[in-house]
């Protein structure tokens, strides 16, 4: 029995259709949607700079880099890209990262720039940082100020798989699956949609859970196999982990 193809759409697009009445997470690569950038962290409170402080770096930077992704007010939002700019060229790697995911998004007072946020991506690529592959690889599936690249793209959430990021790992097994810039694997797809699964990605325990309920992905359809993962991708929607 094949998937019907709406259901096996929103798969594919990173949409996680939680069976048993939940409600839809939306995980898709729209524009300004990405799930490793809109993922709030504890840290996230604090002021976005301080007048005279050092620049940030570490785990502070990237606190404040999703702090200024939820903020309003102009002037915060600059004094933190400020205090960002300065602290990335001199090298923190978690303020390149910032600063890419925020020009890639945008923000009312930082117009969207696709071809900088590539530009910090690729400088925080260079410390094999994965959350920057995976924003590099966004960029290269989505043609976002680039030549649109499969292969690319599946190169560079291959990188950020490595490094632990489920995110990537959920759409370099989309694309193991489709074929898309990879030879079609479906094993390989598989295992990865379950390291995914393992870091609580709610679409890939979901594609986990439609596979063997349709026996897609070389699976035999098991109803009790597509119920424990329908179950966990649920309990997963509520437990999003920060990126790597």
């Amino acid at each position: 029995m094949s998937v019907p193809p709406r259901v096996r759409l929103a798969v594919l697009a990173g949409g996680a259709l939680v069976l048993g009445g939940a409600a839809a997470l939306c995980l898709g690569l729209r524009e300004g949607a990405h799930p490793e950038a809109d993922r709030p962290t504890a840290a996230a409170s604090s002021p976005p700079s301080r007048p005279g402080a050092p620049p940030p770096s570490g785990m502070e930077a990237r606190a404040l880099g999703f702090r200024l992704l939820t903020l309003a007010d102009p002037g915060e939002v600059l004094a933190g890209m400020d205090s960002l700019a300065r602290a990335a060229e001199q090298g923190d790697v978690e303020s390149q990262v910032s600063l890419g995911r925020i020009y890639l998004k945008g923000l009312p007072s930082v117009p969207r720039d696709a071809a900088r946020a590539r530009a910090w991506l690729l400088r925080a690529a260079a410390s094999q940082h994965p959350s920057a592959a995976y924003f590099l690889g966004v960029i290269s599936q989505n043609g976002d100020g680039v030549t649109a690249d499969p292969a690319e793209a599946a190169r560079w959430f291959e990188i950020a798989a490595r490094g632990g990021s489920p995110d990537a790992m959920f759409l370099l097994a989309n694309a193991y699956r489709a074929g898309a810039g990879v030879p079609r694997n479906d094993r390989r797809a598989v295992e990865l949609y379950e390291s995914a699964g393992e870091r609580e990605h709610p679409a890939a325990l979901q594609a986990l859970a439609m596979a063997y309920r349709y026996g897609e992905l070389g699976l035999e359809p098991d109803e009790a196999e597509s119920r424990r993962y329908t179950m966990e991708a649920e309990h997963a929607i509520q437990h999003r982990q920060a990126p790597p």
